[in-house]
């Protein structure tokens, strides 16, 4: 497997539909109800593919044998009073290939990536219920607390979420 970050999500098209559309079939926490149809994940990730162009956003993705298996999306702020800080979205791991450490990596990377574009600080929310919760725990983030009622899930109950933030130091380095 092998962790990159890329500037164009053209050549991924195909790949990251499939890995969306996988993602919300399973449940996860990633802002989409199921179904999700082919023609949504696509504007999706061309909404994402203009923000890249823009500068207004990072990612990083997992690929395995030519195909993403994962993906994470950094999303930094617009705003002069919070330009030191990033939204971590749409941690994503293929149903296959979860459990194996993906997510943890993709995490890294992430943060990595966040660092070298001087971001000290991270926020995040996923369902109170999400395995996610528990990655996030062991990679340091602190839960500061949960908001009851705050997404819908696909049969329509509210859910609740956890809010975490991250400290990281700042590098000149690039990633991935």
């Amino acid at each position: 497997m092998e962790l990159i970050k890329v500037d164009n999500l053209s050549p991924y098209l195909d790949d990251l539909v499939v890995l969306l559309i996988d993602g919300v079939d399973s449940s996860s926490s990633i802002g989409f109800l199921s179904p999700l149809s082919e023609d949504e994940a696509k504007t999706y990730w061309l909404f994402v593919n203009d923000e890249l162009q823009q500068n207004a956003c990072q990612i990083a993705l997992a690929r395995l044998n030519d195909r993403v298996i994962g993906a994470v999306l950094l999303n930094f702020s617009p705003k002069a009073n919070s330009i030191h800080r990033a939204d971590i979205e749409k941690l994503m791991v293929h149903s296959e290939y979860r459990g194996q450490g993906i997510g943890t990596k993709l995490m890294m990377a992430v943060e990595k990536v966040a660092a070298s574009y001087q971001k000290q600080l991270l926020v995040l929310d996923t369902r109170s219920d999400e395995p996610a919760s528990n990655l996030y725990k062991k990679l340091g983030w602190l839960e500061v607390g949960q908001i009851p009622n705050y997404t819908r899930n696909a049969s329509g109950s509210l859910q609740d979420s956890s809010i975490f933030y991250k400290e990281i130091e700042t590098t000149n380095d690039l990633l991935v």
